[in-house]
This record gives C-alpha cells, sequence and structure tokens, in this order.
C-alpha cells in the first residue's frame, strides 16, 4: 500500500515518441502499473544501441515506481550519463542517492539539477543532504531498535497497530486469501491484514507468535490495510484498493485507495462500509483514528492540499463527520505527509519525504497546541535512516513502539521493527541548596532539533558576574542560581548565530526548577545561505548609511565578531532609473555597507560588496508598476551571504565560545564589548530618576532601575570641549555599558548621576552623535554643554 500512495505524487515523464514495438509494450504495461511486467520487457532492451536511451530511463522509472532503491541509484546513474538525458533525471538520481545515504554525491547532483533552472526542488533536497552531513552528525541516539523476527517475512511488513493486546500489521505475503494472485506493480501478492499474539503478554519487546489473518471478512481479493482500531477495539477504520468504478489515465482504470470501517459485536465484525470522503477522483488512505475516537486522520491527494499527498483529518459530529480539514503548511510540504498515528498524549507521528530528513521516507512528530501544531521533529537514527521509515505506533502503556522499514540487514522487502526510548543524560549542574535551578534548552533554529555542546552565559546585572555552562545531548542546559535579578541568558555555538533573552527572577526559591520562557534558537551560518539584513534601507538615489540602519549593521559586525566568516554584502535598488544606474547606485550601496563595517574593526578580506541594481526585487513593483515610496523602500535593502571560513591563522579577534568551561563565573567587563547587546536591543536600555520613566524610542515607556552603576575611574576636568551628548539620568543597565564607546559618569551635588558621551568642540557633531543614539533606543538623549559643573568620570 505504501507503493501504491507513493505512485500519485511521482512525476513520471517518458519519450514523446516511442517508435521501437518492445518499448511500446512496456509503455503500455507502465500505464497499466505493471511494472513487473514492463521490467522484464526493458531488460531485454537497455543494452540494444537503437533503444538505448529510451529504455535506461523507463527502467529507472519502473524501479523508482516499485521503490526498489538500489535498482533506481543503479539505472537513474545510467540515465544521468546518457547525452540526452533530462533534468529531471537528475532530480530522481539524487534522490535514489540520498536514499541510499551517499549525502556528498546527492548534493553534487542536486546541484547539477538546480543549473537547468531552478524549480526550488534542488536546493530543497540540498539542504536535506546539509542536514545530514552538519548538524545532524554527530547527534547522539535517543532510541534503541530491534528487528522483530517472528512476524517478519520475506515479503512485505508494515502498519503495526495494536488491537486487544494483539498487533495487527499488513503484509502481502501469502498466509491465505490471496496467495494464488500476483500484483503487478510489486510482483508478488495482495496485501491483507494479519495479526499476531505476543509470546510474553507484559513484555513487547520479547517475541512474536506467528501471524495469521484477523478475518476474512475484513480481507477481499486486491489490498487491505493499513489498519486503525478504536480505544475498545470495537470499531476497525482501514485501506482498501476496491475494484469499483475509477478514474482512467491513458485509457487505463485506476484503483485509487478507500477508507472502509465496520463494527464488531458479538456476531464478528460487520460487512465493510465506505467512508464518505471515497472518491474516483483521488485516494483516501492511512486512517488513523484518535485515542478519544473523535477525529479520524487520513493521507489524500484531493484537491486542496500542498503537494503529492497530505495529512487531513475529521471530526466526529452528531450526524457523522465533518468535511475534511487538511492539517496546513506546517505538517504538509510540497512532496508525500502520509502514515498518520496519534499517540494517548495527542502526538501525531506520521511518515514525510518533505521535512529536513536522512533519504526517503522519515517519520516525525508534532503536537497540537491551541489549534497550531509544532513544527515536525525528525526522529532521527536508528528509528529514521536513509531508507523509507514510515506507520510508527506505541503500545498502550507508550513505553515501546513498533515502526516499519525497507533498510538493508532485514528479512524482506519492508520490515517491523520494536523500538524503545533510551534514558537522557543530563548534566549534574552543582547546585547549593538554597539555589534555585534554571534550565531551558538550546535548538537549531531552523530544524528545532536540540543542539549539544552549545555554550550558555548566563548575566546578572545586579552581581556584574556570568555563570557559564553547557548543553546536554537533548540541548539542556542548568545552572544554580543564588540571588534574583534580570537575568540576561545568550547561548553559542561555533558556526551559528547566537540568541539571548531576557529572563527576571524576582525570588530565589530553594531547589525551585526555574524553566525559561522561550527556547534560544541558533541559525546555522551555511555556506551560501543569504541572510537579510532588517531594516537597512536607504534614501531615494542615495547610498550614504542613515542612522536607523546602524543598529542593525551593528548585529552584522557583533555576528562576524562571535564567527570566522567570509560574507558578501548584497545591496539592491527599487525599479526607479536605468538598470546600468541602479547597478552603480546598488554597488555603491553594498560599498558603503562594507566601509561601516572595516570601519568596526572587522578585517577587510572577510567582506565582498556586492550591488545587484534592480534585478531581484521583492514585490511587483517594476517598471511602470505604480507603487508608494513605502512599497519601492522595501526594494532598497542590503543582505548578507556566508561565503565561507577563514583560515585559523586569520581568526584573530574572533570570540570563541569553547574557551569557556562548565561552571565557570567570570566578571562581564572580560567578555567583549556589546557581548549583551542583541538581548536588550529594542528594549528600555537607560534610565531617568528613580521615580520617573524613560522612552526606548519604540514608543513605549519601561520602570526605573533602582542601583546606579558607577564607572571607577578617575575624575578629570574639561579639556576645553563644548559639548557632549547625555544619554541617561538615575541608572542605567551595566551589560548596555558594555555595548558603548567612550561612556562617562557624573554624580552632581543633588546626588543624582548623569551618563555622557563624546566631547566635541562644534555643535553639529554632537548633533550626529545624539542622532545616533536615539537610532540605537537613548530617546531622550540631549546635548549638553560641558562645563566646570558638568565635570565627568572619564
Amino acid at each position: 500500500m505504501k507503493k501504491i500512495f507513493l505512485s500519485i505524487a511521482a512525476i513520471v515523464f517518458f519519450p514523446l515518441f516511442i517508435a521501437a514495438q518492445p518499448l511500446m509494450r512496456a509503455q503500455k504495461a507502465m500505464d497499466r502499473y505493471d511494472y513487473d511486467e514492463a521490467i522484464k520487457i526493458l531488460k531485454k532492451e537497455v543494452e540494444n544501441e537503437k533503444y538505448k536511451s529510451a529504455a535506461v530511463p523507463m527502467l529507472a522509472e519502473c524501479y523508482h515506481m516499485q521503490r526498489d532503491i538500489f535498482n533506481t541509484r543503479a539505472w537513474y546513474s545510467r540515465a544521468a550519463s546518457l547525452a540526452d538525458a533530462q533534468p529531471k533525471t537528475f532530480l530522481y538520481y539524487g534522490q535514489a542517492l540520498l536514499a541510499t545515504g551517499e549525502y556528498k554525491a546527492a548534493l553534487e547532483i542536486f546541484r547539477k539539477y538546480e543549473s537547468f533552472g531552478s524549480d526550488g526542488k534542488g536546493a530543497f533536497f540540498a539542504a536535506h543532504c546539509d542536514s545530514v552531513l552538519g548538524p545532524w552528525k554527530d547527534l547522539k541516539p535517543k532510541f534503541e531498535i530491534k528487528l522483530v523476527e517472528k512476524i517478519n517475512t520475506d515479503q512485505s511488513e508494515f502498519g503495526p497497530v495494536f488491537y486487544k493486546g494483539n498487533l495487527v500489521f499488513t503484509s502481502d505475503y501469502p498466509y491465505s486469501l490471496t496467495s494464488d494472485k500476483k500484483y503487478g506493480w510489486t510482483g508478488r501478492g495482495y496485501l491483507d491484514m494479519v495479526i499476531s499474539d505476543p509470546l510474553a503478554p507484559e513484555e513487547f519487546w520479547g517475541e512474536m507468535e506467528k501471524p495469521s489473518i484477523l478475518d476474512a471478512k475484513l480481507n477481499q481479493v486486491f489490498h487491505d490495510g493499513p489498519c486503525s482500531f478504536s480505544t475498545g477495539g470495537d470499531t476497525i477504520f482501514f485501506t482498501r484498493s476496491y475494484d469499483d468504478k475509477a478514474k482512467k489515465e491513458n485509457g487505463f482504470k485506476t484503483n485509487l485507495l478507500k477508507i472502509f470501517y465496520s463494527s464488531r459485536t458479538s456476531g464478528g465484525w460487520s460487512e465493510p462500509k465506505p467512508f464518505f470522503l471515497n472518491s474516483p477522483d483521488y485516494s483516501i488512505g492511512h486512517p488513523a483514528l484518535s485515542p478519544d475516537g473523535e477525529t479520524l486522520y487520513f493521507a489524500s491527494d484531493m484537491p486542496g492540499g500542498f503537494g503529492g499527498t497530505d495529512l487531513w483529518m475529521c471530526r466526529r459530529e452528531a450526524d457523522g463527520w465533518s468535511a475534511a480539514i487538511n492539517l496546513g503548511k506546517v505538517i504538509n510540504t510540497m512532496e508525500d505527509e502520509m502514515f498518520p498515528y496519534i499517540k494517548k498524549d495527542g502526538s501525531l507521528y506520521f511518515a514525510s519525504n518533505g521535512h529536513p530528513g536522512y533519504g526517503a521516507l522519515d517519520i516525525f512528530c508534532s503536537k497540537e497546541i491551541k489549534g497550531v501544531w509544532s513544527t515536525p521533529l525528525n526522529l532521527h537514527p536508528p528509528v529514521n535512516s536513509s531508507f523509507d521509515d514510515f506507520t510508527l505506533s506505541y503500545t498502550p502503556n507508550g513505553k515501546i513502539g513498533f515502526f516499519a522499514s525497507n533498510r538493508p540487514g532485514g528479512k524482506g522487502i519492508d520490515d517491523i521493527y520494536e523500538f524503545r526510548q533510551k534514558e537522557p543524560e543530563f548534566i549534574a549542574a552543582k547546585v547549593k541548596m538554597s539555589s534555585s535551578i534554571l534550565q531551558g534548552y538550546v535548538k537549531d533554529k531552523a530544524t528545532q532539533l536540540p543542539i549539544e555542546s552549545a555554550t550558555v552565559f548566563i548575566l546578572n546585572p545586579e552581581t556584574g558576574k556570568v555563570k557559564i555552562t553547557k548543553t546536554n545531548a537533548a540541548g539542556l542546559y542548568r545552572a544554580s542560581l543564588e540571588s534574583p535579578g534580570k537575568l540576561v541568558v545568550k547561548a553559542m555555538k561555533n558556526g551559528y548565530i547566537a540568541d539571548c533573552l531576557s529572563w527576571p527572577i524576582e525570588i530565589v526559591t530553594p531547589g525551585a526548577v526555574l524553566n525559561a520562557p522561550r527556547d534560544l534558537l541558533l541559525d546555522k551560518l551555511e555556506v551560501n545561505r543569504v541572510f537579510r539584513i532588517e531594516n537597512i534601507y536607504y534614501d531615494f538615489d542615495k547610498y550614504d548609511i542613515r542612522a536607523d540602519a546602524e543598529p542593525e549593521l551593528n548585529k552584522l559586525i557583533r555576528i562576524m565578531k562571535e564567527n570566522p566568516v567570509k560574507v558578501e554584502l548584497g545591496s539592491h535598488t527599487d525599479s526607479r532609473g536605468t538598470f546600468e544606474y541602479n547597478e552603480t547606485l546598488a554597488q555603491n550601496r553594498a560599498e558603503s555597507a562594507v566601509g561601516y563595517l572595516v570601519d568596526a574593526g572587522i578585517d577587510p578580506e572577510r567582506l565582498i560588496a556586492k550591488g545587484y541594481g534592480e534585478y531581484q526585487l521583492t514585490n511587483e513593483c517594476a517598471d511602470g508598476v505604480p507603487c508608494t515610496d513605502q512599497r519601492h523602500q522595501a526594494n532598497r535593502r542590503t543582505e548578507f551571504k556566508i561565503l565561507g571560513y577563514v583560515e585559523e591563522t586569520t581568526e584573530q579577534g574572533v570570540f570563541n565560545p569553547d574557551l569557556f568551561k562548565e561552571g565557570d563565573v567570570v566578571d562581564l567587563f572580560l567578555l567583549p564589548s556589546g557581548f549583551f547587546y542583541e538581548c536588550l536591543y529594542n528594549k528600555p536600555v537607560a534610565t531617568g530618576g528613580t521615580n520617573t520613566e524613560m522612552n526606548n524610542g519604540s514608543g513605549k515607556t519601561a520602570k526605573t532601575q533602582k542601583t546606579a552603576v558607577m564607572l571607577n575611574r578617575d575624575l578629570v576636568t574639561n579639556t576645553g570641549d563644548k559639548y557632549t551628548v547625555q544619554i541617561a539620568t538615575g541608572t542605567i543597565d551595566p551589560s548596555i555599558l558594555s555595548t558603548l564607546d567612550g561612556v562617562h559618569s557624573f554624580t552632581g551635588p543633588d546626588g543624582i548621576t548623569r551618563f555622557f558621551i563624546g566631547r566635541f568642540n562644534k555643535h553639529d557633531e554632537a548633533q550626529s552623535l545624539l542622532n545616533q543614539m536615539v537610532a540605537k533606543g537613548f530617546a531622550d538623549s540631549w546635548i549638553a554643554p560641558l562645563d566646570q559643573n558638568r565635570q565627568i568620570n572619564n
């Protein structure tokens, strides 16, 4: 049934004209889905020079449709070497390499496919290769698995579910009804639902009894299964390939998938009835009933989906079932999602070859929270492999489960495996009995996977101390907290953009576990990946850096000071002006941005300026299209692309978090200037007196802090300059001091501490700095005179 369903989304292509009689017979066999017969014909012709260019890709397609991975790879390899190889050949060849775990080779083929003109799929699957070769390569297994010996045969077994303490699954092994019939698609028997009893009823990690047919009434002469039972076992929903009216393609009838259901009474199972959504125009199958029996999940290629096959659901209503509801683009992709299963805790498990995975079908998990599905998480090896992994389900107690895979090392085509979760290894944080325990998670921003060995810096501004901890295999960090404070937490790992959060703790309760307000999400710096620098806009027809752009460029400066990357600063214009003029303008803008970074101390060898002109607009505002200036401004933007990494010998000045150890405690001033800036930017950063509020530049205000922080420096007198910029009175967060150069403070006779930055002889110079400080969030800054009454701590 897996093979049938995958065919719905497959893109089949053949030569437009096949003159040879053998190839015409093979084509007709393929049209009626008799791939076994087509393979027999084509294998005789692939070495014939007259027919080779048509026969080789046809044979590759037959094996592809049969899900014979190794033959698919071998024949698409030959098809890709043909002089007239079609672009799609490289896509399918790359997918076959991906499915056999040859990720580096697959990556090159996907790039080759992209060179023909992108439909997005080459880059899409190349990203899968990057995930496996990069952040996933060192992940520690969370599960252990075991092949179930007694129930697997040399044929196909999959779709395990539990029914009254027994295991029911689907197999094409000839147990009874269909033993004398062959299915042309696979060359094997038809699928039936079978049942096996556990030898040790309380230990599903043990072996199973030899299977037998579930019930003759539920199995017909065509395909039946997989299935799903109600919690009480009195209702079954199952997939059936029914020999009934169906749509025709190329003159051949297509037996689509349908869902049937039956109820069990004292007299046995009732005659199966069709589900109301069954249609001659599309398939519907792989039913999964929720534990409460109120929702039926299923897979279908019905109109309204996002890709080949999507996951859908129907809710039970008083008079039947609701209309089909698509689970949405968080779950469904442009590829195939199928085989749903709902655990008792509401978690959705399903198979997909569209989400980031290891090759063919992988198993993912998501959970619905307040009507929104969470980002699906890949279960990783050993549950997932480069081959097809699908149809996962748990035992009633939820501790052990089963799934199917066609990976090598089994007994047949598809085999059923058992799995159980390993106990996670947690870091033993040194916690005092009088302390609370802080804990949270660090994850990859794109994949939502845990990041191990990330370094987490925890600043308590009240003490000025920074505590360092590391994450374990689950991405968990832990640390003790002895005193309350407005904590700032920052996570870093080489090769990622750091993330941080503010975490106010008002009370420390001995032994209490405090969970972070959110996960820390690190964005991977992958070569050739493009990042949009938000809010880097330019005035029309100009290329100077505006004050409102500086905070965002400062973020890039911090990224480059924390990661030894080489980047391209790419600048874009709107469509107004000629192409040639806009190319020059864009180049000037890119060079202006590069100059800003160089002035901040970034090695110019790590930077390239590239002007793209108006060739990559983000909206419809092309020449001749009326647009507002705001719409045009969206195209006047700057992006940075990761070009690579600098050599070790040139990494001087780049911050390395790995130099810090678990349990280290350091003073804030030992960390680089601006280290915690991202956690506080666009938040209240400076305050007035203890009874005042200060605007942060976003229209919001915040209460002042109570503790003044003084700089311990010598008092000096006025040097003859006339002006300075006052940025705050009363107090200022200590972590903000590290984000600014040249901050001075003065406590006057009134007892109020004032904070200044810069000394200028000319008013317009002070005005320029004032504009910058306002843009950085110090909205109440003003130009103050320098005189003997305003001496400052330098």
